[in-house]
């Protein structure tokens, strides 16, 4: 069989070739290139053919953070034209050569003078070359590699946007979504696990809980009641290595305060009241102030107060304080204590915004009663007649009775009066 020239391959493409292979297999040892064998067919004639070179690389990986007192091995070039004489000379260029990476020129070993940080940069692109010592010729043709920085676990997570405010409505269901915490690691996400990160919380159990996987915090407790407490201070921990023992860890802090709904009734402190009111109140007037608690907050704590019923009910009116969420009783009629000494007022307080999750725990509703005492004030005497007519003759005597006018005290105790 004889062999042409054809069947030769490109010494650059078999250069290349090795390179991306010794690249991805730069842990499983050395790559030779054979050069092609002259072979003996009989009846034909012996073909020489120039033997082709090749690059040999045993390692393309350096660790970061190397703190060694000597350089560190990074890996060999080796063309198989090196006969171990010292005739060939091989070169380094690129990326660091010379500065952060030193070769061997006789023996092509490289090594690495300085301590490298991946997450700065991950790789370095170098060319190597090998020439005749003596002629300054290339032996193979200029070839490019990678060396690239092998990560080591040297950086914790870190959560860049806390400490994190968040708010939860009160009486969520168990496992309603607070919030999704993100920790970042800037170690390699594609060699072990130095930056697989897994969450989980320090502090605010067992009110909270956090998807060690996710990070998304959910409510733990059924009724979280924001009248019994409002705030919290949620710890949640990331920790690369997936969470084993000497991985890194940071830690980040959520605030967390449950938010109002009108789960609460308003409430009269009393069933019954009494009020003061002098007879002599100006209708119109403000005479007194009602009002029921509601331990909610905002819009679920407003309320409208009425008069359902009682004697009183054409007498008086109430309005509602919005502000100061009170019933404002005032006068609607004159009062007279000598007719009428007390009236009875039957007052409800009621929610105005309702939500009907939580109907059953009403009525949101509730009245009492307000009695009303009237008060008597000193009124002045009233005369009997509006105005009164008399005659009396002329030259009468010093003395002489004109006539008579009369007053009386309107009062219940009906004092004398005086003239």
């Amino acid at each position: 069989m004889r062999i042409t020239s054809t069947s030769c391959i490109c010494p650059v493409l078999v250069c290349l070739c090795f390179v991306q292979r010794c690249y991805g297999a730069a842990h499983h040892g050395s790559i030779k290139v054979t050069t092609n064998q002259t072979k003996h067919v009989e009846g034909e004639t012996e073909v020489h053919h120039r033997p082709k070179r090749g690059w040999v690389w045993n390692q393309f990986f350096v660790l970061e953070e190397h703190m060694g007192p000597d350089p560190q091995y990074v890996g060999k070039l080796h063309s198989n034209s090196d006969k171990g004489d010292g005739s060939v000379k091989y070169i380094l260029t690129g990326e660091g050569a010379g500065t952060i990476f030193i070769i061997d020129d006789t023996t092509g070993d490289i090594h690495s003078t300085k301590s490298l940080d991946r997450e700065q940069k991950t790789h370095y692109v170098l060319h190597a070359q090998a020439i005749d010592r003596r002629t300054n010729k290339p032996l193979e043709p200029e070839s490019e590699f990678i060396i690239k920085v092998q990560d080591i676990n040297d950086n914790a997570p870190k959560f860049t946007d806390g400490p994190y405010i968040v708010t939860v409505p009160e009486m969520s269901e168990m496992g309603t979504s607070v919030l999704q915490v993100t920790a970042t690691d800037a170690d390699d996400p594609t060699y072990g696990n130095s930056a697989r990160v897994v969450y989980s919380i320090l502090q605010g159990q067992p009110y909270f809980s956090v998807d060690p996987k996710t990070g998304v915090i959910r409510t733990a407790l059924h009724n979280m009641d924001r009248e019994a407490r409002e705030h919290y201070s949620v710890v949640i921990q990331a920790k690369d290595m997936a969470g084993q023992v000497g991985g890194l860890s940071g830690s980040t802090t959520v605030n967390i305060t449950l938010t109002d709904v009108n789960d609460n009734p308003p409430r009269f402190p009393q069933k019954h009241y009494q009020l003061y009111v002098p007879e002599s109140a100006q209708v119109g007037s403000a005479v007194g102030k009602i009002k029921a608690n509601d331990a909610d907050t905002g819009s679920n704590a407003d309320m409208k107060y009425t008069i359902i019923s009682g004697d009183g009910s054409g007498v008086f009116s109430i309005s509602t304080d919005k502000e100061t969420r009170e019933g404002i009783i005032s006068l609607k009629k004159p009062l007279n204590y000598e007719k009428k000494k007390s009236y009875t007022l039957n007052i409800e307080g009621a929610n105005t915004h309702l939500d009907f999750r939580f109907s059953h725990l009403g009525p949101f509703k509730d009245v009492t009663m307000l009695k009303i005492i009237v008060g008597d004030v000193d009124e002045p005497p009233l005369f009997t007649m509006p105005s009164y007519v008399m005659e009396v003759y002329e030259n009468a005597k010093i003395g002489t009775a004109v006539g008579t006018v009369t007053a009386q005290d309107p009062d219940a105790a009906n004092s004398l009066v005086r003239y």
